[in-house]
């Protein structure tokens, strides 16, 4: 017996010196021997984890950096049980051939939202199974770096248009916007190259804000702008004019995409100020006692708050419970998205409603999100300050939701890599957590979107955005999957591409083990 130990670990030791002739890193993994007679080894884990760190950009300074949040990134290289398949018959827009839909909302021959098997999907106008992977402003950059570099990168929005459709095809990425603050299709001299390159079809969707246009078109309409810094903007819902002005407005826009196939439908409005942290801030979430005490010029969200106090029998201020506050918000939040859907659903019966890119706490809250739920075709949400989604969330999400699926319509990080003429992003603008390197974004990038395709509501993401950011202070900002001077992020695009090419496979592992 004592030779035979001897002899095993003896052939251990060669074993290892000649991985290190080969050149093995000491992080390889090798796999253990069993000796004769032994135990086998036990099952890998489901994942490898790969440890990523990161910073917060919080109370106007970096924090430390940590991996606090991140010890448990997932990335497919390293999903231990995951075997890659590709025999998947695919429409010319990249959705999934063959799966029968047990029910369908929407227009047959435009995108369309479907449950497969008790998994939502759109449906592409071929009806194929789609899930949105996407990057959101696909358009040339409007400031001067941006705009130096366009003219010595490509000179024409044609030529521009031509490679980035060739980089969107390329990468697997099926859905794109433009972007516009006032709503518009994208540019004919642009449409064909970004919408239909030669691979496949690509599809879009855009931003009507109708609540956000209400607001900087008061001063016109009204006489006097909004006191953005004094009173929450959803009171406007209530003035007089608001409902006249939002029909005018969707009839114009929703003929700009009449008969579109590429146009998969509108976001009505953009993070709006539904709900606040613990209700501390009555700027940034509905409050009861804030409406109540509206000045006159905007007497008719007062009155209706009025009126909630008598139907609910409530004597004062000061008797205001928990309850009668969310009980309050839900009908605001309910009032707005009836009126605007109703309004849209007027002009357009083609295309879907995506909700409002629900934001920060807003999301996080049920009667904000069942009442989206309740008018809307799907769900929205902007998804940040968060390294994954959090496992609660996507449950109550599956709770709140009901029938309708959502769709992660931001969410990115930056890395510190990023430069602009040998200068290192200042990177502290915008909601995204700042990693090390491109390839950190895209382990980041997988993390998520692997932990969303787990769920089986959700129908989508699409990434915050096309090209890096640049303000009118000279303070550059790593959101983009191009740089300012339209450098495409190669490390980061490869992982983007390899899951994004990846989605019908990983479905089909996580449903089959869902079930086992």
């Amino acid at each position: 017996m004592r030779k035979q130990i001897y002899g095993y670990f003896l052939f251990l030791s060669l074993v290892g010196w000649m991985c290190l002739a080969a050149g093995c890193s000491s992080s390889d993994e090798i796999e253990p021997l069993t000796p004769e007679g032994g135990d086998t080894p036990p099952k890998k884990e489901e994942y490898t984890f790969v440890n990523v760190e990161y910073r917060k950009w919080q109370n106007g300074t970096f924090q430390a950096w940590t991996m606090a949040d991140s010890r448990e990134t997932r990335t497919i290289d390293h999903m231990n049980w995951y075997a890659p398949s590709s025999d998947y018959s695919r429409t010319a827009w990249g959705g999934r051939i063959g799966l029968q839909p047990s029910s369908v909302v929407g227009k047959e021959g435009f995108f369309r939202v479907a449950s497969c098997a008790g998994r939502s999907y759109l449906l592409d106008p071929d009806n194929g199974a789609v899930v949105i992977h996407g990057i959101q402003h696909v358009r040339p950059g409007e400031s001067t770096a941006h705009k130096k570099a366009f003219s010595t990168r490509y000179g024409s929005g044609a030529r521009w248009s031509e490679e980035t459709g060739k980089l969107i095809a390329d990468n697997h990425i099926n859905y794109i916007s433009y972007g516009s603050n006032r709503i518009e299709a994208f540019p004919a001299a642009v449409r064909n190259n970004l919408l239909t390159p030669k691979t496949q079809k690509i599809a879009y969707a855009e931003n009507l804000y109708l609540l956000r246009t209400f607001m900087w078109d008061m001063s016109k309409n009204l006489g006097y702008t909004f006191d953005d810094d004094k009173y929450n903007r959803l009171v406007l819902l209530f003035e007089p004019t608001f409902a006249a002005y939002i029909d005018h407005l969707v009839q114009e826009k929703t003929a700009l995409f009449a008969g579109d196939k590429h146009f998969i439908g509108f976001y009505l409005d953009n993070e709006l100020p539904f709900a606040s942290y613990q209700n501390a801030d009555p700027l940034r979430g509905i409050d009861l006692k804030h409406f109540l005490s509206l000045p006159e010029r905007y007497k008719a969200a007062r009155e209706y708050a009025e009126k909630f106090m008598r139907d609910n029998g409530i004597a004062s201020a000061g008797a205001i419970t928990k309850k009668d506050q969310e009980d309050f918000r839900g009908m605001v939040a309910d009032h707005y998205y009836q009126l605007t859907t109703v309004a849209v659903r007027k002009y357009d019966k083609e295309h879907l409603i995506l909700g409002t890119r629900l934001h920060d706490w807003s999301k996080y809250n049920q009667k904000v999100v069942e009442a989206c739920a309740r008018h809307c075709d799907l769900v929205s949400i902007n998804y940040y300050a968060r390294w994954q989604p959090e496992t609660d969330f996507l449950a109550n999400l599956k709770t709140w939701c009901g029938a309708k699926p959502f769709l992660v319509s931001e969410f990115y990080t930056k890395a510190e890599d990023a430069s602009y003429q040998g200068t290192g992003y200042a990177n502290t603008e915008g909601g995204g957590w700042l990693v090390h390197i491109q390839k950190n974004r895209g382990e980041f990038y997988q993390n998520f979107c692997l932990r969303l395709l787990e769920t089986r509501n959700c129908v989508g993401w699409v990434h915050f955005e096309y090209n890096d950011g640049y303000d009118s202070d000279g303070k550059a900002s790593n959101k983009g999957v191009v740089s300012i001077e339209y450098e495409p992020y190669g490390s980061f695009l490869s992982q983007m591409r390899q899951l994004n090419l990846a989605v019908y496979s990983l479905i089909d592992y996580y449903d089959k083990k869902s079930v086992q």
